[in-house]
């Protein structure tokens, strides 16, 4: 057997190559764009179609304010951590913050009704019922780093 072939077959053997893009972001609004951006990108390398290009940009979008206003309370020294790994049929975005307050189930309890939002003058509420919405899955979890996380995946083709 040739060094060539013998290359394909080690490669051909090792499975599907994962690429991973990590991101350190700084707790300040905005930053989020910087990862919107570098995961729409990767998504539309990777054939997704426009409007899922946008739920994911929404989605990430809404993950990191979380992490940024919630879990960091906005404490610029603290980092959020945002990991886009490329599949041959997904995308995998992991956002992790490094606050020390856990998610707790009121969190993720169904958003207000549009009444009560505006009986209360509350704008918030909404970002993990959305995140919810647009992903293909979602998972909150503790990070390593011992603040919250979360895991959202979005297929290439949307599954029914």
């Amino acid at each position: 057997m040739s060094r060539r072939n013998a290359m394909a077959d080690v490669s051909h053997n090792a499975g599907p190559v994962e690429r991973v893009v990590e991101l350190h972001l700084p707790s300040r609004l905005g930053y989020e764009k910087v990862a919107m951006d570098a995961a729409a990108s990767l998504a539309r390398r990777m054939g997704f179609s426009a409007d899922r290009v946008d739920a994911l940009r929404t989605a990430l979008a809404e993950a990191i304010t979380n992490a940024i206003e919630h879990g960091n309370a906005h404490d610029a020294q603290m980092r959020v951590l945002v990991m886009l790994t490329v599949r041959p049929s997904e995308l995998v975005v992991s956002v992790a913050d490094q606050g020390r307050k856990p998610l707790m189930p009121a969190h993720l309890s169904p958003p207000p009704t549009i009444e009560e939002s505006f009986t209360r003058g509350d704008k918030g509420g909404w970002g993990i019922w959305l995140i919810r919405e647009l992903m293909d899955e979602v998972e909150f979890t503790t990070a390593p780093s011992g603040g919250n996380q979360v895991r959202m995946v979005i297929h290439l083709e949307k599954q029914s």
